[in-house]
């Protein structure tokens, strides 16, 4: 890879996804990426900007936000620090999902979902691996789904994992056909008489049963439904994750504008 020496022992090896990536200056980025074993990393990359004489990219290749490659870098020495990105070698540009202008949308809030959660430099090995192929797939017949299925991940892999099943008050299992409330301060749901003390959002207790059901990334794309999914369902269940996620992040997505892109404007609540 260039620029990798493996006798200094500070440069690290990952394979990573490119979250966002910001002009620092005329030849330079700052990049954020989501490394499988060193989890969230902000790295300068020098000259990634610039191309050289021979015309390659001085890193190989340039640095598109959502293409997964394989990274060497110095580790930041802290938090607040940046690390340098020393080499990238792209392994995948994500063709499909740059094909679909809603499913590269959903990208889009999937990175700023990660960067909302996750903190910097904690592994999160399982939710990587989750990640990789279910961005490789958007743009694909579940993209939807997909995208739902990785919001999901992302809660569990960050420790918030809503309570859709039963209510947090009376411990009621919720049931199809009937509507609930979900209270993302709580972080779960209430029956419709319990009080829920936090602002709630009112979903059909099938559209919570079915999200709570709902596979991982690996598991959908390995048996997919053959149904397709109702899509004023799949609207209400990203209203939900959306909520759990900017509560649990005390913060608004400023891409929660990819959702309409996705799943239609359709009023379901």
């Amino acid at each position: 890879m260039n620029g990798y020496n493996p006798l200094m022992a500070n440069y690290a090896k990952d394979e990573a996804i490119c979250l966002r990536v910001i002009n620092f200056s005329e030849t330079s980025q700052v990049v954020t990426l989501f490394a499988r074993q060193a989890g969230l990393l902000a790295l300068l990359a020098k000259g990634s900007r610039k191309m050289a004489k021979a015309g390659a990219f001085t890193l190989g290749a340039p640095i598109d936000q959502l293409a997964r490659g394989e990274v060497v870098y110095i580790p930041p020495r802290g938090i607040a620090e940046l690390g340098t990105l020393t080499a990238w070698d792209l392994m995948d540009y994500q063709p499909a999902m740059r094909k679909s202008l809603p499913a590269f949308y959903s990208g889009q809030i999937i990175c700023e979902m990660i960067m909302a959660l996750l903190s910097g430099q904690e592994p999160h090995t399982q939710l990587y691996d989750e990640l990789a192929p279910g961005l490789a797939a958007l743009g694909g017949s579940q993209t939807q789904r997909l995208f739902l299925s990785i919001a999901k991940s992302i809660l569990i892999a960050a420790g918030y994992q809503p309570q859709l099943e039963n209510c947090l008050v009376c411990q009621t299992p919720v049931r199809p056909g009937g509507p609930v409330n979900f209270c993302p301060q709580r972080g779960g749901v209430c029956c419709i008489n319990c009080p829920a003390e936090a602002k709630t959002i009112r979903v059909d207790g099938g559209v919570l049963l079915a999200l709570a059901r709902l596979p991982l990334p690996n598991a959908l794309l390995a048996a997919p439904p053959s149904k397709p999914a109702d899509a004023p369902a799949m609207r209400a269940a990203a209203t939900v994750l959306i909520a759990a996620i900017e509560t649990a992040s005390d913060r608004g997505l400023k891409a929660r504008w990819a959702v309409d892109a996705l799943f239609g404007k359709t009023k379901v609540l």
